[in-house]
């Protein structure tokens, strides 16, 4: 049998010099676990600025259109013009009659960032006509063609990245983001580097400016070059690609 003492911690015949090598190393470890910890916070990817205040559900008044995507085009408090897509609380369009449209008022709690704005629309009755006279100026929206554009970024959805999840772009978001993709909501492009600090990610559609089908959905959240044309339809720039001129890099 060996005459070696078991280790006992508890043990008062345990030697000083033991006890103070114990102690010292303790410390270190929770030190360096800190240290790593912050590191590794460092690396992650920032958040950004989006902001979504669930509770605050209020009506919105604006000009409802359909097309690309369900939104108002309404006239903020500046006298600008303002566009606010329409999505629900959870990772799906809205639902419309064909023939919903003109001046009405939307309920719903405003998904905000930077100058991009979405409404999720609160669950029931959330569609009606609104008070007041439609204001001029909102079924005149110009587009321009602002040129040809080749970008290397992200293809995500614009809800999570207004501000519904945080952060709402990369890897690991990539499974959220084709839900939402799939769900029909609004598609936006965030250029490397941009994403989670910029405040401005452009509208994505095809080259005629409607929505991409469901097969860009692979392409949804990975690092992809895309080559096309930027065009500005009132307050939103939109970039258009065609499906042949998206690559996966």
């Amino acid at each position: 049998m060996s005459d070696d003492p078991f280790f006992i911690g508890w043990s008062p015949d345990l030697h000083k010099i033991d006890r103070r090598f114990l102690l010292l190393a303790t410390f270190g470890l929770m030190a360096g676990g800190g240290g790593v910890a912050a590191f590794l916070g460092r690396q992650g990817q920032p958040p950004g600025p989006g902001i979504w205040d669930q509770s605050a559900i209020a009506g919105h008044s604006g000009l409802l259109v359909q097309t690309p995507w369900p939104m108002l085009r309404m006239i903020g408090d500046d006298g600008a013009p303002q566009t606010a897509f329409l999505a629900t609380t959870g990772k799906l369009a809205v639902r419309l009659a064909a023939n919903a449209r003109g001046w009405v008022k939307v309920r719903g709690s405003l998904i905000s960032r930077g100058e991009n704005r979405m409404i999720a629309v609160d669950d029931g009755h959330w569609l009606g006509a609104s008070e007041g006279i439609e204001p001029p100026g909102l079924r005149d929206w110009p587009e321009e063609d602002l040129g040809a554009a080749h970008l290397v970024g992200e293809i995500l959805d614009a809800k999570c990245w207004f501000g519904a999840m945080r952060p709402g772009y990369g890897k690991t978001h990539k499974a959220c983001a084709t839900l939402c993709a799939k769900g029909g909501l609004p598609l936006a492009f965030c250029q490397t580097g941009s994403c989670g600090s910029g405040v401005d990610a452009p509208l994505f559609l095809d080259a005629d400016g409607r929505r991409h089908g469901r097969d860009i959905l692979p392409f949804i959240a990975d690092r992809v070059m895309a080559k096309g044309r930027m065009v500005r339809v009132g307050d939103v720039v939109q970039f258009r690609v065609a499906r042949p001129d998206i690559h996966r890099v």
